[in-house]
């Protein structure tokens, strides 16, 4: 019986296989040739393979089958990726996915990034994220019509840098630095913790400082993410941070306590850094302004940190995490976004857009006008 069943759903996975296969369309612009492809792949290889299994099957008669099931599973796995994360975004085109599409991989080659930009899809329902495997990126649906928080494909794109890129030369010295700083990291905490050690205190913070170990090499990928952010795009990235903290942050201090993990960094520790990254890259007047209006948000005005927080963000780590993040950017080749070079860029330019969007919102009273305007100007220029 349960051989029997096994062959039917195999089956039944090679039909629906082939049935997303047809969901792929035909012609896609080309933005979006590099994902049809891989979906393609991923597909026509488990199809295959669910193929060899059926006949691995009839080999078998009345014998043991866990083996091949488990096989199956895999299959599955692999086809339900796909499904998920990957043919949603070829099939489910509009005029706002197909104008993101050609946005981002426009800032692929203005940042000069030395591989394929993610797809878009505009459907999610968690704010940007990037899925690794089928490189698509999900935004909320309404973002094609606003410029505000577009800076946060910056962020994503930081995110693609690290994922999966282990065999890619071009980014060897990301590969590097991205080991430098977990040997930082090892190094501070590992020092604060045999100091701790040493002198009378609370008998708590050696504890803490362990567990705040762990969480750095958890969150050192958001952190090399902003900095990303921060030294390509430049200051709208860093307001862009502060508008998103401003409508969903419930504590700017968030901080958990041993053994509780926390997913991400605080937000009042990633505006730190972001202030460290623009004063290296010669953003000091911008970083000053967006830290006085920082201040005066009623999130900072109205709480404050625990005390164990004292612990969880050292300045010093922070400026060398920035440094050395800055510094292995600029070996990949990748462009890094100063007050001179901004200056100079052109007025299509999707970094000097999102900059001046930026000054026009907080100086500009008719600033949707402006903003209305100026991405009608865009769909045009990407239509």
């Amino acid at each position: 019986m349960i051989q029997g069943y096994l062959e039917s759903h195999v089956k039944e996975q090679i039909e629906r296989s082939l049935y997303l296969k047809s969901l792929i369309p035909r012609k896609v612009y080309p933005e979006l040739i590099g994902l049809a492809d891989r979906c393609s792949r991923i597909l026509d290889d488990n199809i295959g393979y669910l193929r060899f299994l059926l006949q691995q099957l009839e080999l078998r008669n009345a014998g043991d089958v866990r083996d091949l099931y488990r096989s199956f599973r895999v299959a599955y796995r692999d086809i339900e990726t796909v499904e998920y994360f990957g043919i949603p975004a070829l099939h489910f085109q509009t005029d706002s996915s197909k104008f993101l599409n050609k946005f981002i991989f426009a800032i692929k080659d203005e940042i000069n990034l030395p591989f394929v930009a993610p797809a878009v899809a505009c459907f999610s329902n968690g704010y940007f994220w990037v899925h690794g495997t089928t490189n698509v990126m999900f935004m909320p649906i309404g973002e094609a019509n606003s410029l505000l928080h577009l800076p946060d494909v910056f962020h994503e794109l930081g995110h693609s840098t690290l994922f999966n890129r282990e065999n890619d030369l071009r980014l060897g010295e990301i590969k590097i630095t991205y080991s430098e700083i977990i040997r930082k990291i090892t190094t501070y905490f590992e020092n604060s913790y045999n100091k701790k050690q040493k002198r009378t205190g609370p008998p708590e913070v050696p504890m803490i400082i362990r567990h705040l170990h762990s969480q750095w090499k958890s969150w050192v990928n958001e952190f090399f993410s902003d900095l990303f952010a921060c030294y390509t795009l430049g200051p709208a990235y860093t307001w862009a941070h502060l508008h998103l903290t401003t409508k969903k942050c419930d504590d700017v201090y968030k901080f958990e306590k041993p053994p509780v993990p926390q997913s991400h960094p605080s937000d009042d520790s990633r505006m730190k850094l972001l202030e460290i990254g623009l004063k290296k890259t010669g953003f000091s007047s911008e970083a000053q302004e967006i830290r006085s209006i920082w201040d005066c948000m009623p999130f900072v005005t109205s709480s404050s940190p625990i005390y164990e927080y004292q612990y969880a963000y050292p300045i010093s780590l922070m400026e060398d995490l920035a440094e050395l993040v800055l510094n292995g950017m600029k070996k990949s080749e990748i462009s890094i976004l100063t007050p001179e070079i901004l200056n100079k860029l052109d007025d299509k330019s999707i970094r000097k857009i999102l900059n001046e969007a930026w000054k026009n919102f907080w100086k500009n009273p008719n600033f949707r006008e402006w903003e209305t305007t100026t991405l009608r100007t865009l769909n045009q220029s990407y239509a």
